[in-house]
């Protein structure tokens, strides 16, 4: 016959744990303990947090761009690394010595590690509208700085230490930025002075070495030119008028005589040099007729003489010249016509003798200093200074003409060099715009610069202001005593069923008629109920006593940790008597 398989059922299952309970009950327990032990040996660590709100400008950045162009979060991190820096954490852990056996033992380094794993910064995000944008995006509008410690109070005060760190520093690196950033801008906005400054220096040599050829003065050339040629030819058509003025009033001259004549008793007296020169020329006809020495001739030079003492004239030896001239011309033609003593060669000859002294005796008085009496006749005065005035205004003309002349050569050459001055001016010029238009670009961004950093100074612009400060911590943020309550009741019925199951596996004995009927393939006739000695009653007492202490011990422990580390057992019980309506 074949033999049924053992198949277990509930009951099965529960007259193993009847049987093995107390495999069951011990593990629990222990671990059950072992729990509420740690629960309670582990010391309690307690977090204080500071909430530092990320405040926007005072003043619209509309009006005034702050030279901190970063988001929040990437300055919280920049400064989160400068605070969390080991010189920084070592004089905290001195200030409120912290960690006094670990100095003992650890580097300064590893003690700073293990001080920086207790401090936490969280930020606080909020979904904002983009003003620039109108696009929602996540902004970061608070931070909270967090320290954990096993003393409550120091928890706070290192806290309240932290948070000072964060806002000096974060008002310092501000601050520093603002003003490197003004300092930058104002070197740069002097440099590119200097370099403006320069190219002013040069653009000014080039117009004193191109006067009067630039570029901009080529329409006051080209006036000048047009201007120039009018006047030119203006002056011109003046000098020719008093030219032709003169040569009229030079012959209205030469019909005048410089003394005037005058009448006595009704006849017409002639001027003494007008009675010299008709005394002159009948000398040399009365010399060539009667000889030097004859009384008229005599008497004639004589007068003639006192004349030209009065007069201050000598004798004209151009008409002498020109007379004896005349007289040759007749004496060659009369010897031709007649003899040697013919009375006509004969007083020509008489004649060109006299004409010969004369010219000689007018030649050795004109080496002698006379006085050259003035003209007395108005009109010949007259005529004479119109003669002088017209000299003078023609003289004072061709000078002008010419330095109209020279004025015109040199705006035409001004003119011709202008386009070659035009480039080196351009090139100049375009140095001048770009380095003026860079100095005036970085000017405006230090002028900017210096409101931002009076914003930074002034604490106007985007600044951390500390809206929750650090309080005293009341619960401990750890340990979880209940959760690990918690785990050590699962892991007791772990351990207690694992127990159970293990000693069941691993046992061969045979329990119960079902089992043994399955083993020899029939039902036994008769089952025989166990049979308990008085020795194993004992025994059981003891255990359930001892099970009933330990369970007692633990649920008072349990009751004591949660009333020390967890809540209050009459706080609690006074919150459940008002939350059933009984308080």
């Amino acid at each position: 016959m074949a033999i049924e398989e053992d198949v277990k059922g509930p009951r099965d299952y529960l007259d193993a744990v009847k049987r093995r309970r107390w495999r069951l009950i011990i593990p629990a327990v222990m671990v059950v303990v072992i729990a509420a032990i740690v629960a309670v040996s582990i010391p309690a660590v307690y977090e204080s947090t500071a909430t530092v709100l990320i405040e926007e400008p005072e003043v619209p950045r509309e009006f005034i761009q702050s030279t901190i162009t970063s988001f929040a979060a990437q300055r919280l991190q920049v400064i989160q690394q400068r605070v969390m820096t080991t010189q920084n954490l070592v004089s905290i852990i001195n200030k409120f010595d912290l960690f006094k056996e670990e100095r003992r033992q650890k580097p300064i380094s590893e003690i700073a590690s293990d001080f920086r794993d207790n401090i936490s910064m969280d930020l606080v995000s909020a979904e904002v509208i983009d003003p620039r944008s109108g696009q929602s995006m996540q902004a970061t509008i608070a931070f909270n700085v967090s320290y954990q410690d096993s003393n409550r109070r120091v928890a706070q005060q290192v806290a309240n230490e932290l948070v000072s760190l964060y806002l000096n520093e974060n008002l310092r690196d501000r601050r520093e930025k603002a003003a490197e950033t003004t300092g930058f801008l104002a070197e740069e906005a002097r440099r590119l002075g200097q370099v403006v400054g320069e190219v002013e220096v040069k653009i000014a040599d080039f117009k004193r070495r191109n006067a009067g050829q630039l570029p901009e003065q080529l329409e006051l050339n080209l006036g000048l030119i047009r201007r120039a040629e009018d006047e030119l030819a203006n002056t011109s058509r003046r000098i020719q008028l008093l030219e032709e003025r003169k040569v009229a009033l030079q012959s209205e001259v030469s019909q005048l005589s410089p003394h005037g004549a005058r009448t006595i008793d009704g006849e017409t007296v002639l001027s003494p040099p007008e009675r010299l020169k008709a005394l002159q020329t009948k000398l040399i006809s009365m010399q060539g007729v009667y000889g030097r020495n004859h009384p008229d001739v005599v008497k004639m030079r004589r007068e003639i003489s006192a004349l030209q003492k009065e007069t201050g004239e000598g004798t004209d030896v151009n008409a002498l010249k020109s007379e004896l001239q005349l007289a040759n011309d007749a004496l060659a033609a009369t010897r031709k016509k007649y003899g040697a003593q013919h009375p006509d060669v004969v007083n020509l000859e008489k004649k060109i003798a006299s004409l010969k002294v004369a010219i000689r005796e007018a030649g050795d008085s004109r080496n002698n200093g006379s006085f050259t009496p003035k003209p007395d006749n108005p009109a010949y005065i007259m005529a004479q200074t119109q003669l002088k005035t017209l000299d003078s205004q023609i003289r004072s003309l061709l000078n002008h003409q010419e330095e109209l002349r020279k004025s015109l050569k040199l705006q035409e050459e001004r003119v011709l060099k202008i386009p070659e001055a035009e480039r080196e001016y351009r090139a100049l010029k375009r140095d001048y715009d770009n380095a003026y238009i860079k100095y005036k670009e970085v000017r405006a961004k230090q002028l900017q610069a210096q409101l931002a950093q009076s914003l930074e100074t002034e604490r106007k612009s985007e600044r951390f202001s500390l809206i929750e400060p650090p309080q005293l911590p009341l619960k401990p943020v750890s340990p979880n005593r209940i959760a690990i309550l918690f785990i050590g009741l699962v892991f007791a019925g772990a351990a207690g069923v694992g127990n159970v199951f293990l000693a069941e596996t691993m046992d061969e004995t045979v329990y119960g008629s079902k089992q043994l009927a399955s083993i020899i393939g029939h039902q036994p006739l008769v089952v025989v109920p166990l049979i308990q000695q008085k020795s194993d009653k004992t025994v059981r007492r003891w255990v359930i006593a001892g099970v009933v202490l330990i369970t007692l011990v633990a649920v008072v422990a349990g009751l004591v940790a949660f009333h020390l580390y967890v809540r209050p057992l009459d706080v609690m019980w006074f919150s459940t008597l008002r939350r059933f309506g009984f308080g």
